[in-house]
C-alpha cells in the first residue's frame, strides 16, 4: 500500500545530532510524543529496545514511535557513534500520526541496508559541516530514508502493523493533513479559522476539533508555529530588519510579532539577529 501522498507528506525535522559515547554514558528510560530513528553509526552499545536489554552493534537500526520506552548506556572499554533524528508533523496513511507501521523498535532493512546508511553518514556530514542549504540537503536524505524504511517494512516483513485507523479516521487524517499543506504553504497570508475551514468544505467547528485532537494545536494557533519557525529561520539566514521578518510571515505589526517571538522561544528575534551578525 500507499503510504505516503506526495502533496502532503511534509515530516518536520526536530533533530538530526551523531554523539560520541564513551564508557558510563547512559541515559534513563524515556519516550517521546514524536518518532525517533536512532542508528549505530559505529561501535556498539547496550540497549533497552522492545522490552528487552540487547548488546547491539554498528549498522543497528532503531525507530521508536511516540510513548515507546528505551534506554541506553554504554559498558566497560565500549564506544558508540549514533545518529538520532527526531521527527513531528508525519502523517502516514492509515496510521496514528507521527507513527510507523512496525511492530518492534528494532529493524532489518535487508537489502536496503547499504543505502540506508550511506545515507545516514551523509545526513551527519551535511548538519555536522553547516555548509549551505544544509537543512535542505539533510531534509531530502531523511526523506529517502525514510522510504527505504517504508520499503523494507512492506517487502514482506513481519515487523509490519496493518493500518489502524478506521474509514472515518482515514477521512479526518486526509482532512488535517490538507488543512496542515495549505497552512504551511500560505502562512504569509491573512488567514482565519473561517477561512480555512471554506478552503476545505467543512464547519469551523468540526475542523477544529478534529485538527486538535490530531495535532494538539487548534488551526490558528498552528498557523502560529509555523510562522515563527520560518521567522527563526530567516533571522538566522537573512540579513533582514525585524519588520521585514514579520510581514514576510504574515505579521504587519512588528511589535506584536515581536512579543509572540518571545514568547513562544524565550528571546527576542533582535538577539538571534544579534548573535547571526556576530558569527
Amino acid at each position: 500500500m500507499a503510504y505516503t501522498h506526495v502533496q502532503t507528506f511534509n515530516p518536520e525535522i526536530l533533530y538530526a545530532f551523531d554523539p560520541f559515547n564513551e564508557s558510563g554514558n547512559y541515559s534513563k528510560t524515556h519516550s517521546h510524543n514524536f518518532l525517533e530513528i536512532s542508528i549505530l553509526l559505529e561501535g556498539e552499545a547496550d540497549y533497552l529496545v522492545d522490552g528487552t536489554r540487547q548488546d547491539l552493534g554498528e549498522g543497528t537500526v532503531m525507530l521508536f514511535n511516540p510513548g515507546v520506552k528505551h534506554a541506553e548506556s554504554q559498558k566497560e572499554g565500549t564506544f558508540s557513534h549514533q545518529l538520532h533524528i527526531g521527527l513531528t508533523n508525519l502523517s502516514l496513511n492509515g496510521l496514528p500520526r507521527n507513527h510507523f507501521p512496525n511492530k518492534r523498535a528494532l529493524l532489518d532493512l535487508g537489502c536496503y541496508t547499504e543505502a540506508f546508511m550511506e545515507k545516514a553518514w551523509r545526513v551527519t556530514k551535511e548538519f555536522n559541516e553547516q555548509r549551505s542549504e544544509y537543512q535542505l540537503m539533510g531534509k531530502g536524505l531523511i526523506l529517502e530514508m525514510l522510504g527505504l524504511l517504508l520499503r523494507s517494512l512492506e517487502d514482506g516483513s513481519d515487523n509490519t502493523l496493518p493500518p489502524a485507523l478506521s474509514q472515518t479516521a482515514v477521512r479526518q487524517q486526509h482532512l488535517v493533513n490538507h488543512a496542515v499543506y495549505y497552512l504551511e504553504n500560505h502562512h504569509s497570508e491573512e488567514i482565519t479559522l473561517e477561512q480555512l475551514a471554506q478552503q476545505l468544505f467543512v464547519s469551523p467547528a468540526h475542523l477544529s476539533k478534529i485538527f486538535k485532537e490530531a495535532t494538539g494545536l487548534s488551526p490558528i494557533h498552528y498557523l502560529i508555529h509555523v510562522r515563527l519557525k520560518h521567522a527563526k529561520e530567516l533571522l538566522k539566514k537573512e540579513d533582514w530588519t525585524i519588520k521585514e521578518v514579520a510581514q514576510a510571515v504574515g505579521y504587519q505589526d512588528a511589535y506584536h510579532f515581536s512579543k509572540l517571538f518571545k514568547k513562544y522561544y524565550g528571546t527576542a528575534p533582535s538577539q538571534i539577529a544579534k548573535e547571526q551578525r556576530t558569527v
